[in-house]
């Protein structure tokens, strides 16, 4: 009897140990993605009716450093299209971080925007979509159309928009926010 007794106190403190160490099952969603550190945004703009026309202007922001605009100014012909790429870089690195490519992996969770202001005779169309159904621009991409000759500037603006991406400018936060000087002659 004592046998019996002994065997049945082992198996229910495994089952109260087995029982113990039982979870009741939840759904965990994965983190949402942070806003990415980005130091540098460039424009590659290049003229469509001629190939050698290339400009690549920038605006910098190192930590703890004044923002440099040395290279920012935008000259564009009149009456002309251009393709433009837009690339953001982690300059505290060596050498220099590609951000571009981790937002571009997320697109569905980022819009650029652009702000034409000052009188600058230019238009921007966002050339690129994510894989949102239904698929929403990004802005990594885009054509600038210019006309007459005028002066003004663009502002160029990465919005950070997980689960609110809606092809607006308005939802999310801001990665980062740059202004170039734009001349058209």
């Amino acid at each position: 009897m004592k046998k019996i007794a002994g065997i049945l106190v082992v198996a229910g403190g495994i089952i109260l140990a087995l029982n113990g160490c039982k979870k009741d099952e939840t759904a965990v969603s994965p983190p949402l993605p942070g806003n990415e550190f980005l130091t540098t945004v460039q424009l590659v703009v290049t003229n469509t009716a001629d190939a050698t026309d290339v400009q690549t202007v920038s605006v910098k922001q190192l930590p703890d450093q004044p923002v440099d605009n040395s290279k920012a100014a935008l000259t564009l012909k009149k009456n002309a299209v251009y393709t433009v790429q837009v690339k953001f870089l982690d300059e505290t690195k060596t050498p220099a971080g590609n951000v571009t490519d981790d937002i571009s992996t997320r697109r569905n969770y980022h819009l650029i925007c652009f702000v034409v202001s000052g009188g600058a005779n230019l238009t921007v169309v966002r050339t690129d979509q994510d894989t949102n159904t239904p698929a929403l621009q990004v802005g990594l991409q885009d054509k600038f159309t210019t006309g007459a000759a005028s002066t003004g500037s663009i502002n160029v603006q990465l919005r950070h928009q997980p689960n609110a991406k809606n092809g607006d400018c308005t939802p999310g936060s801001t990665d980062a926010d740059v202004n170039y000087p734009v001349t058209i002659n």
